[in-house]
């Protein structure tokens, strides 16, 4: 497999850990399966210190502060600051991830819509100020979204786990929002994705696990870690009639030039 390189544009260790998996395995078991770079991602201080932690102790990993919507409330002033001090560490490729989350789950209320919105171009200030790209999070509130990216300052912007049909994807590829797929893509229910990728062209496309999260097909159901980043590519690539090492140099080149990943 030494062949082909991936990177893993977008994942959580430190949730891998939580369920039973240790990093270390996670990272041994991507570099045998030619994964040989990652960005793991943060959502709250506690995570983010801990994806910090990560990728001090890698050589192959990287990391992303964050503040996910899901945390129902903006950081307070000390949360802030110190994020804003991890953007500034030398491994911290990104802001992220950041966003609007509309889903409701089992019928439960959200976080109100305004001020995630009010939230997020904070963040994309904040992003901007850093000089460091931003990594969105975004459920069902794309056309918010995309507003909200409008009105604010420009940074390289990265759709994880894409989320949305053709027309969504070709709105974003017309303003050059890079567009990140996960294991979900190879669903046989995935239909609209599959219809988005097809727009996406190759320097904006990049490829993730969103581990623990959606494991490709054949193994959907199942813990997902970074190495199954590569079940992802071999489907895509034998969707697109091309080579493995086609999607590969695609993907890999594309996130390694959004994060500004060091060749390893």
């Amino acid at each position: 497999m030494g062949e082909v390189q991936l990177v893993d544009a977008h994942c959580h260790l430190d949730e891998l850990e939580r369920r039973g998996m240790p990093a270390e395995e996670a990272i041994s078991a991507a570099a045998a399966s030619g994964v040989v770079q990652m960005v793991t991602s943060g959502d709250s201080p506690a995570e983010n210190r801990r994806a910090r932690e990560l990728a001090e102790g890698n050589e192959g990993v990287f990391f992303t502060p964050g503040w996910h919507p899901g945390n129902g409330r903006p950081p307070s002033s000390a949360e802030r600051r110190e994020l804003r001090e991890l953007l500034d560490h030398p491994r911290a490729v990104a802001l992220g991830e950041v966003g609007l989350d509309y889903h409701r789950r089992d019928g439960g209320s959200i976080w109100d819509p305004g001020e995630q919105r009010h939230l997020l171009r904070s963040m994309l200030e904040l992003a901007a100020e850093a000089a460091k790209p931003v990594v969105i999070h975004q459920r069902d509130a794309g056309r918010d979204l995309l507003e909200v990216l409008d009105a604010s300052p420009r940074v390289p912007t990265m759709l994880h786990c894409f989320s949305g049909g053709a027309e969504f994807a070709r709105a974003a590829v017309s303003r050059k929002l890079y567009c990140s797929f996960a294991g979900n893509l190879t669903f046989r229910s995935a239909a609209q994705l599959r219809e988005a990728v097809a727009v996406v062209p190759p320097g904006l496309l990049l490829l993730e696990t969103d581990s623990p999260f959606l494991a490709p097909h054949p193994l959907r159901g199942r813990l997902c870690h970074p190495a199954l980043v590569r079940l992802t590519a071999s489907w895509l690539a034998t969707n697109l009639g091309v080579g493995l090492e086609v999607v590969a140099e695609w993907s890999t080149s594309t996130t390694r030039a959004f994060f500004r990943l060091p060749l390893p």
